[in-house]
């Protein structure tokens, strides 16, 4: 039956009592309920869509939870046949201790009924022993009776010997009565063989100290005639350690060997407003005024003693002289230090010794100032400066043991050394 009969069938029912409806109103009603049918199917068929989808859904998980189930019996299939491999190995482990163990214990017996034999035969071992035993005992008795005899004779040989003990410390301190005497005697007579010895030593020290001063006087003499005459040094060629052969003016005298110039001045040609490395390595001429070197005097002194004779002239031809007799500079990593003079002998004053165990110094720059030294060996209250300008009549110039203040200055020097005669 048609939708569209059943609501005519409902409206003739109703429109017996009414007035009928015009054919506009009954399209229009047509329309609308159509729509309304429409729009329910469609409301129908998402209902569908959906419950379709849930289904979907639920198939797939029940899919799921189905290979979930087949890969936990396959699993279990699997642990059910590695069960089966460990019970078959462990069945095949308990077989083999098992036979293991019976024949532990069939060792274990044959091991119980040796031990049963061993102790057997220790057993009559410790019979024999305990016999041996008794026999020692019997002998450590009769040892006992023996040891009592001997101790006896012991307190005897104590009391004789401790006797003899008082008897020879009587005789000991008597001995050391006499031993001391004897290292009294010993004493004077080392004392008096001493007394004996310095004096002859004394005597003989005297008389080489008097030909010694001998010695120098003649020499001195020798060579304050030879330097304040005008004969020209003799130039020799000497050959140093370290540096070689050099030339050196020398000075010849009678009485030992010649005496070497290390210092002149006098013709006042060559300038001694000299650097640092001039003074090391020497400068000037050999016939006039020169400075032989720092190095050089450091070569001739280092490994023998050197005897030192400085020559000064001063105003009005006064000559005298400083000696010494045991002149020796150090080296380059010393700074060429005046390391010793000795004994002084002259009339000049003992003017370098001052300067003794001092560095020799030249110019000191700075990048602001320039402090000069005396290009000597420096000391900070100095006694003589014999390498300074003879024009400067200050501490810079050439001067001799200075007194109350005053400098004395000097017209000519020369200085001369020449290997000490032992």
């Amino acid at each position: 039956m048609n939708t569209q009969n059943i609501f005519t069938i409902q409206l003739e029912q109703e429109d017996t009592s009414e007035k009928p409806v015009p054919p506009n109103e009954w399209e229009i009603l047509r329309e609308n309920t159509c729509s309304t049918i429409s729009q329910l199917k469609k409301i129908k068929l998402s209902v569908y869509k959906e419950k379709l989808n849930l289904y979907s859904e639920k198939c797939k998980i029940k899919d799921d939870v189905i290979l979930a189930l087949q890969t936990c019996l396959e699993t279990y299939k699997n642990t059910n046949e590695n069960n089966n491999e460990l019970i078959s190995f462990l069945k095949t482990k308990l077989a083999e201790r098992h036979s293991k163990m019976v024949a532990l214990k069939k060792a274990h017996e044959t091991q119980n009924a040796g031990y049963e034999s061993t102790i057997c035969e220790k057993n009559e071992m410790i019979n024999t022993q305990d016999g041996i035993i008794k026999e020692k005992e019997k002998q450590i008795e009769e040892l006992a009776t023996k040891i009592k005899q001997q101790y006896e004779l012991t307190i005897k040989s104590d009391e004789l010997i401790s006797s003899l003990r008082a008897t020879v410390e009587d005789s000991e301190a008597k001995i050391k009565e006499r031993d001391q005497k004897i290292t009294q005697l010993e004493t004077e007579l080392t004392t008096k063989a001493e007394r004996i010895r310095t004096q002859n030593l004394f005597d003989a020290a005297l008389m080489l100290c008097k030909q010694n001063d001998r010695v120098v006087s003649s020499t001195i003499k020798e060579l304050q005639e030879i330097l304040s005459g005008e004969n020209r040094s003799e130039i020799k060629i000497v050959s140093l350690p370290r540096i070689g052969p050099i030339k050196i003016a020398v000075e010849n005298v009678a009485t030992g060997p010649c005496w070497m110039v290390i210092q002149r001045r006098g013709y006042k040609v060559v300038d001694f407003n000299q650097g640092w490395f001039s003074f090391v390595e020497g400068f000037g001429n050999l016939d006039e005024d020169y400075w032989i070197g720092l190095d050089k005097i450091h070569a001739m002194t280092k490994s023998h003693m050197h005897e030192l004779y400085i020559h000064l002239v001063f105003a009005n031809n006064e000559t005298r002289y400083a000696y010494y007799d045991n002149f020796a500079i150090s080296g380059k990593s010393d700074d060429y230090k005046l390391r010793s003079l000795g004994n002084y002998v002259g009339n000049a004053g003992d003017g370098l010794r001052t300067h003794e165990h001092h560095i020799f110094r030249t110019i000191r720059y700075d990048t602001k100032t320039t402090v000069e030294y005396n290009r000597w060996w420096q000391h900070e209250y100095p006694n003589c400066n014999l390498n300074g300008t003879f024009s400067e009549k200050t501490e810079f110039g050439v001067w001799w043991c200075r007194g109350n203040g005053t400098y004395k200055f000097v017209e000519s020097v020369q200085m001369l050394i020449r290997r000490k005669q032992v």
